[in-house]
């Protein structure tokens, strides 16, 4: 900002060079939601859930988590913590403790419902807390999912489709909020996603460079073009 103002200064005539041109900018922090570039961030194009929801049917545990995870925009550490009596199976929602230590409630959708009731019913070790166990093929020990198990049950199902190539777990969390830029106010999408800083939920408004340009084109061609 104050690059931009000396600029702004020396354009204007009141300076003759921008006395702070030459220092280095600082490294964006993350912790803050900073970041080095205005790219966008990772997210599935409906055509790749598609696909995803497609290749994930073998495994009725992954299937529900997947959908879960896609539908309330929780973090995939927030949900493998969760014990089966931290869902409100009635409302449809659950309440996580994010980063800062700070809660708040996630909401799924009536697909999620029915995809986690069937896992439930069919698949979910009843003696364990957990709302997503797993149990040790030797021994037979179970215990709660591991983020590691469930990211080798994620890579052997989507290996074999090109079009899922190098999307991470964390990516449905990206798509949850891609889906609901301008559905909603911006502080509303910041509550439901747990974002300390709002220029972290404002990366997913997408507007890029590249995106900047291709709708500048697009606005010279179609606005009124008046000839001197």
């Amino acid at each position: 900002v104050i690059t931009a103002l000396f600029s702004f200064a020396v354009d204007m005539g009141y300076l003759k060079s921008n006395p702070v041109a030459g220092l280095t900018r600082r490294k964006p922090s993350r912790e803050q939601g900073e970041h080095a570039t205005d790219e966008t961030v990772r997210y599935l194009t409906p055509y790749q859930l598609s696909i995803l929801y497609g290749v994930i049917k073998k495994d009725v545990r992954l299937s529900a988590l997947v959908r879960l995870l896609h539908t309330s925009g929780a973090r995939i550490a927030e949900v493998l913590a969760l014990n089966l009596d931290d869902i409100d199976f009635k409302a449809q929602k659950f309440q996580v403790v994010g980063k800062g230590n700070k809660q708040r409630w996630c909401f799924y959708s009536e697909v999620a419902l029915k995809s986690l009731n069937h896992y439930i019913e069919y698949y979910r070790h009843p003696k364990h807390p957990a709302l997503f166990t797993a149990q040790q093929p030797k021994t037979l020990e179970v215990s709660r999912l591991s983020y590691r198990m469930a990211h080798k049950s994620w890579i052997k199902l989507i290996r074999d489709s090109p079009e899922l190539q190098e999307i991470r777990i964390h990516d449905l969390r990206h798509t949850f909020a891609t889906e609901r830029v301008g559905l909603m106010g911006i502080e509303e999408l910041r509550a439901l996603m747990g974002h300390e800083s709002i220029q972290t939920t404002l990366r997913y408004q997408k507007v890029t460079s590249q995106r900047a340009e291709v709708v500048a084109q697009l606005a010279l061609k179609n606005l009124p073009n008046f000839s001197e």
